[in-house]
């Protein structure tokens, strides 16, 4: 009977530390799907980690067609997605900046906040031969992200990811990279630039009748504000504002044709 009850109580154990292990590991899992998406970023605001950066990337590797950018945007979606990692031209508003370029047929783009490159291959995969999308971002560990997602999609031909500022780049857009004017400008960075930067690419003159500039949340700040009151009120040019909606039916940007 002795023998009988620590039998018992040995499988009681095992069975409880197997629970526990099982418990252990379901907790892991859940953090690493649920809580690793908000803390990781919120840590690299922080301290500057890449760690972030990094998963988007392997990710994207494991599970995109290389060579194909509508599975790498498919992919990088489906990650936001289950992630719960909102992207801003994902969704409608991706389908506004796609008709904008379809329509419009660009020789040369500029975007200015590149991120981890999601924008460029939406926008670079539209392109016809021999049109160009310059896109700028200030952050090395971003911009690495940025160019190694523009291989993966086998646009590098027609992406150039450059990694540095606005101001330090735009001066030298002839002389370094042949741009004499631009057709698109996507803004989507630190909004009280936007003026500054598209009053230095007016200066060295790469502003074309007709360039359409995208921008986010228009009429939603101070400084988008400003940017508005700028294009209308530039004697050179007439602004025509074009709402981009949301997924839920606001106004979430502009794109604007300055004439």
């Amino acid at each position: 009977r002795f023998a009988t009850e620590v039998s018992r109580m040995n499988w009681s154990y095992l069975g409880t530390a197997l629970a526990i292990i099982v418990l252990i590991r379901l907790v892991k899992a859940y953090i690493r799907d649920r809580w690793l998406p908000v803390v990781v970023p919120f840590m690299e605001r922080i301290f500057g980690t890449t760690k972030w950066e990094e998963l988007v990337l392997q990710h994207i590797k494991k599970h995109a067609v290389h060579g194909d950018p509508d599975s790498v945007l498919q992919t990088f979606d489906n990650l936001c997605r289950t992630r719960k990692w909102h992207l801003k031209t994902a969704g409608k508003r991706g389908e506004m900046l796609d008709s904008i370029i379809r329509d419009n047929k660009p020789e040369v783009c500029l975007e200015m906040g590149t991120s981890y490159g999601y924008t460029a291959v939406r926008i670079g995969r539209l392109l016809a031969p021999g049109a160009r999308l310059l896109t700028l971002e200030p952050n090395p560990p971003h911009a690495k992200v940025a160019e190694e997602m523009v291989q993966l999609a086998g646009l590098q031909d027609k992406v150039t990811v450059i990694a540095a500022n606005a101001v330090d780049v735009i001066p030298y857009l002839t002389e370094k990279y042949a741009v004499t004017d631009i057709d698109i400008v996507v803004l989507d960075y630190w909004k009280d630039r936007y003026v500054r930067d598209l009053k230095l690419i007016e200066e060295h003159g790469l502003l074309k009748n007709g360039v359409v500039v995208v921008t986010e949340q228009i009429g939603g700040s101070q400084d988008a504000d400003h940017t508005v009151e700028y294009d209308t009120g530039a004697e050179k040019f007439e602004c025509t504002l074009k709402p981009m909606g949301c997924d839920n039916g606001a106004v979430g940007g502009n794109h604007q044709h300055l004439d």
